[in-house]
């Protein structure tokens, strides 16, 4: 289960909320101006609550359980996979799992209640009468036929005997009705088959793969031996390579697939009796489920992330994710001060020209078996660490055979300005970087006088820095000797930050002095308009739809 999130929402509950947040290893939230002296503060609360919850992080509110339902509503998808939503009521007397009975809500709420002395009110009946949940087995026990979990709680409900067949502590030590000829059989078995009819069947997590090579050949010759002794693949715990040696994407992939933990190991597995051996694999059979963190080390991940403008709304689910796994997060000291605080993460800034740099340093973190991510601001793949993450591989691809990496999507500078405006960008458009700090003026000026002759609408990033002006004054020069002086022009700068401000000017009027670093300039094309808004500002955009030859053509929608 990753870090939970308590949110506080007035004085008293951010007091209850420091003092729920040391036993369950939480980190805090208050909301701005009312809820003070947390980890974090939030101005939105939908936004916060949705961004935990696409994160998967387990959320308990200090508030009326209300509160929570109405700001989860649209989210909820599927009850297998949501995290624990907990309410605690802001006398902090009675701890309410909401949500996340499959996933640790009611474990997480009775640990909560003992350690604050309140009641845990589980509502699920099972879980009330017998103090487990049957359709959600603890970490090390995989259930085979979900399905029938409902069924099953309901006939133990109606006085239904219950036995054991297997060792299952957890089951031991519940309150079921258990007797030596109980009706309904819970067996547990790590080899393949039918659930015992009106039953359930837990596969234990007792078995270990152990490849030589990491490829997906070696995956099917897995397949086929498990085939082959009649095991479950879910009693498979995890899969293990020789640290070094070279991981196949494919491979990777399709463990994370499987949802099966890879282990890098030095030298061979012992202690276990060795179900199967062929050349390359070996099957491992242990007495208990094992826990992978047991084996070696895990296989290190750098994840590029896009962090969006600067909007915490504009934080993709994806980057989300990855930024709350991460061990270590590597970037740009601005960009990093973007980036949510978790604690226990290592931060790793540097100056703005150092990419490569950057790039190896993320990717030696990863090849320790860490868990890694390289902020970008917007998109990491326009003008971001992705191309630098991906260049830093290229030149070396032998130095980091065990490193997975993984670029997430971001809302680019250019969509949150085109956005604010309308849609200047809603017709054929080129992005265009003045910066000559990584290729030569004459390449950027052939560039523009390609795109600005083509009737591109054009996106200008870095246009201007205190050093660098006379870039910007030649590339207005050459776009000017192919559009009109009318043509609208807007200047966007710190969209989705502090400070943000936006203009719509012409090609004629604008004026270099006013444009720094941090503007974005959108040039319109010779189909670009602007039209007054209601509330005196402009919109800009670039219609679909041009003439040719008398007829209109439409461009296909993206």
């Amino acid at each position: 289960m990753t870090r939970p999130a308590i949110l506080a929402f007035n004085a008293a509950g951010a007091s209850l909320a420091l003092k729920a947040a040391g036993p369950i290893g939480a980190e805090t939230f208050g909301l701005a101006g009312r809820a003070e002296g947390l980890d974090h503060t939030f101005d939105d609360a939908g936004a916060q609550v949705g961004e935990l919850f696409r994160a998967g992080r387990p959320i308990l509110g200090v508030c009326a359980a209300g509160i929570l339902i109405r700001l989860l509503a649209p989210l909820l998808k599927d009850k297998r996979a949501e995290p624990p939503v907990l309410a605690l009521s802001d006398d902090g007397e009675i701890v309410a799992p909401l949500l996340g009975g499959l996933t640790g809500g009611d474990a997480l709420a009775r640990k909560l209640a003992e350690a604050l002395g309140a009641t845990a009110a589980i509502t699920g009946a099972g879980a009330r009468r017998f103090g487990v949940v049957l359709e959600a087995p603890p970490e090390g026990y995989a259930l085979a036929n979900p399905q029938d979990a409902k069924s099953v709680t309901s006939e133990l409900l109606a006085g239904a005997g219950a036995r054991i067949e297997g060792r299952a502590p957890w089951l031991e030590a519940a309150a079921l009705p258990l007797s030596d000829d109980g009706r309904v059989v819970l067996r547990v078995a790590a080899e393949a088959g039918a659930a015992p009819e009106g039953g359930l069947l837990y596969h234990p997590k007792i078995l270990v793969a152990e490849f030589d090579r990491a490829d997906v050949e070696s995956l099917d010759r897995l397949d086929h031996a498990l085939a082959r002794l009649g095991l479950a693949p879910s009693s498979l715990a995890l899969a293990t390579a020789p640290d070094g040696a070279p991981l196949f994407h494919a491979f990777r992939e399709k463990l994370a697939a499987r949802s099966l933990p890879l282990r890098l190991i030095e030298g061979r597995i012992e202690g276990a009796g060795e179900t199967h051996h062929e050349p390359g694999l070996r099957l491992h059979r242990f007495a208990e489920p094992v826990r992978p963190s047991a084996f070696g080390r895990a296989a290190g991940r750098v994840t590029v992330v896009g962090l969006g403008p600067g909007a915490k709304g504009w934080l993709a689910p994806e980057a989300a994710a990855a930024l709350d796994r991460a061990d270590d997060l590597v970037g740009y000291e601005g960009y990093l001060a973007m980036a949510p605080e978790r604690p226990g993460q290592r931060r790793h800034g540097s100056d703005n020209r150092v990419e490569i740099e950057r790039a190896r340093a993320a990717l030696a973190l990863a090849a320790q078996g860490r868990e890694v991510a390289v902020v970008s601001s917007g998109d990491s793949g326009v003008f971001g660490m992705a191309a630098a993450v991906m260049e830093a591989v290229a030149a070396e691809p032998a130095r980091w055979p065990s490193v997975s990496i993984e670029v997430t999507p971001g809302i680019s500078a250019m969509q949150a300005a085109a956005s604010r405006l309308g849609a200047p960008l809603g017709h054929d458009f080129a992005v265009i970087s003045l910066s000559d700090l990584l290729k030569p003026w004459e390449t950027i000026s052939a560039r523009l006088e390609g795109a600005a002759g083509a009737d591109f609408a054009l996106a200008l990033y870095n246009p201007a820095s205190l050093r660098r002006r006379q870039q910007l004054v030649d590339a207005l020069e050459i776009v000017r000797r192919h559009r009109a002086p009318a043509t609208p022009v807007a200047l966007a700068r710190n969209i989705g930050r502090p400070g943000e401000s936006l203009s719509v000017t012409t090609l004629g009027e604008l004026d270099p002095a006013v444009v720094d670093m941090r503007t974005l300039i959108l040039i319109g094309s010779s189909k670009t308009r602007v039209f007054a808004r209601a509330d005196g500002r402009s919109w800009m955009y670039t219609p679909r739809v041009y003439e040719l030859d008398g007829h209109s053509v439409t461009l296909d929608e993206g």
